[in-house]
């Protein structure tokens, strides 16, 4: 069984731009120029001007689901930085962003999908570890710590391997969660001995931004 520890994420987070980085340095005007221009380019190369606004206010790239509030920092300028919308049912109903952490070399991606009906998250769960255990026939379960988070109503599920790469042994997990009609995932993959800072990183991030979506002015109200 997977040893977890959970905190408790409380509104007084940091704004939004700062729930990756706990003391985020302030943003010179070139660096925001830059990450705003990141943002409108990725935006652009996705083609999806209908579906995602720049709301970017700090050194990191930052953008907005219009439909399900999914708010998306991306942590780097990498060629890993992606907007992607998935074809099938109604345009933009199922959209997803991917980015690299300097920090853990963690690849993560966050989703937003309009399921009709919506399943279960332990369903949701359970097919995105399939679809691990499929790619990688190797992959065990892993045994160590993840740390949780919840915040208000906000309470994800989380699961977790140990997969064999041509990189090395990797840390990969999932987490889902159910809100305001949509299905939320998060999908991280990094270097297995940052297995519990990539879960630490990646969670309070997920989390934080679940609560953060409602509220002004990430809201969009």
């Amino acid at each position: 069984m997977i040893a977890r520890l959970t905190f408790i994420a409380a509104l007084a987070f940091a704004p939004m731009a700062a729930a990756q980085d706990a003391t985020p340095a302030p943003a010179t005007s070139e660096q925001l120029a830059a990450a705003r221009a990141e943002a409108d380019r990725l935006i652009a190369v996705a083609e999806a001007g209908d579906l995602f606004v720049n709301i970017t206010g700090n050194a990191n790239p930052m953008v907005r689901h219009r439909g399900s509030g999914l708010i998306c920092i991306f942590r780097s300028f990498s060629e890993i930085n992606r907007i992607t919308i998935y074809p099938g049912g109604e345009r933009g109903e199922d959209v997803s962003c991917s980015t690299l952490d300097p920090e853990t070399s963690a690849e993560t991606t966050v989703y937003a999908t309009k399921y009709a009906p919506l399943p279960s998250e332990e369903a949701i769960l359970a097919d995105a570890m399939r679809a691990i255990t499929q790619r990688f026939p190797s992959a065990r379960a892993y045994e160590g710590d993840i740390v949780n988070v919840t915040a208000d109503d906000v309470a994800p599920i989380t699961a977790a391997f140990l997969i064999e790469t041509n990189l090395g042994p990797r840390f990969t997990m999932a987490t889902v969660e159910h809100l305001d009609g949509w299905g939320f995932k998060l999908r991280a993959t990094g270097p297995a001995d940052k297995a519990r800072e990539i879960s630490a990183f990646a969670n309070t991030g997920f989390a934080t931004m679940l609560v953060m979506r409602r509220l002004p002015p990430f809201s969009g109200d």
